[in-house]
C-alpha cells in the first residue's frame, strides 16, 4: 500500500516564520501644498525579499498654472549583497499640455555597519527614504554611493514663433552622495551635476515644467546645471526624529540660482510613522513659495 508523504506542520510553520523573517513591506503617503493652489500627493512602497527589493512609486501634481494635472510613475528594483546594494529604477510622465518625460537610471550604494545589518533603508541616493528610519546593527553606518539617471525630454509647446517642430532633450544627471550615523545623529549629503545631448542655448524653449530635485519636496521648473543638497536627522526623543535640510541648485537658460530650506520632524510609533514639515523655496528675483508636507507610513516585517 502506497502512502502519500506529509510535511509535518510544525515544518510548514518554521519555513513561514523564515520566510517572514526575511520579508519586509512598507508603504506610505504624502501631501504637500502650498502657494497658487499647489497640490502632490505622493505614494510608494516597498517589498523586500530576501536580497531583492522592488519600489514603486507615483507623485500626482498641479497648480494654477500647469494646466493639467501631472502623473509620474516610477519603480526601482534593488538587490543587496553584503555591503553593496544595486539598484536599476524608470519612470514615466505623460504628456501634460504639451511636456512629457521619461528617465531610466542605475545606483550603487557601498554600507559599512560594524557587525552586519540586513537590508534597510539607506541615508542617501535612491534607496533612501526621508520618512522611514534608517535600520541596522551598530550604533555607527557610513553610506557611500553614486548614481546615474538618464532623462528624455518633450516639449511640444514653443513659447514664441521662431520653433515649429516638438523639441527633445536627453539629459544625463551624475550624483555621488554619502551618509553618516553616529549614535542618534545622521548626516547626509549629494550632489548632482545635469549634462545635457545638446546646447539649451538660442533654442525657444520653456524651462521644463516638472523637476524633483533632491532636498526639495515640492515640484518645481527648469533645467537644472548644479544641485546638492545637506541634511541633519537626529533623535532628540524616544519616538520623535526631526531633521533640518537645505538645497541649492544652479539652472541653464539663464534662470537664477534656488535656495530650499526645510524643517520637519517624524514620529515613529512601532509600525506607524506619521511626519510634517515646513519648506521655503526661492530663486534670485523671483516670489518665494512655501509649502506644508504632512504623511503617513506603515511597516512590517524587518
Amino acid at each position: 500500500m502506497n502512502r502519500k508523504k506529509s510535511v509535518p506542520l510544525a515544518v510548514l510553520l518554521a519555513a513561514a516564520a523564515a520566510a517572514s523573517a526575511r520579508a519586509a513591506i512598507d508603504a506610505g503617503v504624502s501631501e504637500t501644498t502650498g502657494n497658487d493652489s499647489y497640490q502632490s500627493i505622493h505614494a510608494h512602497a516597498s517589498v523586500d525579499a530576501g536580497n531583492w527589493t522592488l519600489s514603486p512609486s507615483y507623485t500626482r501634481y498641479k497648480t494654477d498654472f500647469t494646466n493639467g494635472t501631472y502623473n509620474d510613475y516610477g519603480a526601482r528594483l534593488g538587490y543587496e549583497t553584503g555591503p553593496l546594494a544595486l539598484g536599476v529604477s524608470g519612470s514615466i510622465l505623460p504628456a501634460v499640455n504639451g511636456y512629457s518625460q521619461g528617465a531610466v537610471g542605475g545606483d550603487l550604494t557601498f554600507t559599512l555597519r560594524p557587525g552586519g545589518s540586513p537590508h534597510g533603508r539607506k541615508m542617501a541616493g535612491p534607496d533612501s527614504d526621508n520618512n522611514a528610519p534608517t535600520y541596522g546593527a551598530g550604533l555607527t553606518a557610513v553610506d557611500l554611493g553614486v548614481s546615474v539617471n538618464e532623462i528624455t525630454h518633450r516639449d511640444d509647446f514653443a513659447p514664441g514663433a521662431s520653433r515649429q517642430q516638438p523639441f527633445s532633450l536627453g539629459e544625463t544627471d551624475l550624483s555621488a552622495f554619502g551618509g553618516l550615523k553616529f549614535l542618534f545623529t545622521e548626516l547626509s549629503a549629494q550632489v548632482t551635476k545635469s549634462a545635457y545631448d545638446r546646447s539649451l542655448e538660442g533654442v525657444d524653449l520653456r524651462p521644463a515644467p516638472y523637476l524633483q530635485l533632491v532636498g526639495v519636496n515640492g515640484v518645481e521648473q527648469g533645467y537644472p546645471d548644479l544641485s546638492w543638497n545637506a541634511r541633519l536627522t537626529w533623535k532628540m526623543l524616544p519616538i520623535v526624529r526631526p531633521y533640518i535640510s537645505y538645497t541649492h541648485t544652479t539652472f541653464q537658460l539663464g534662470e537664477p540660482n534656488s535656495n530650499a530650506f526645510q524643517v520637519g520632524g517624524v514620529a515613529g510609533f512601532d509600525m506607524l510613522n506619521v511626519s510634517a514639515g515646513y519648506e521655503h523655496y526661492s530663486q534670485n528675483g523671483l516670489n518665494g513659495k512655501d509649502y506644508i508636507m504632512v504623511g503617513a507610513g506603515l511597516n512590517f516585517g524587518s
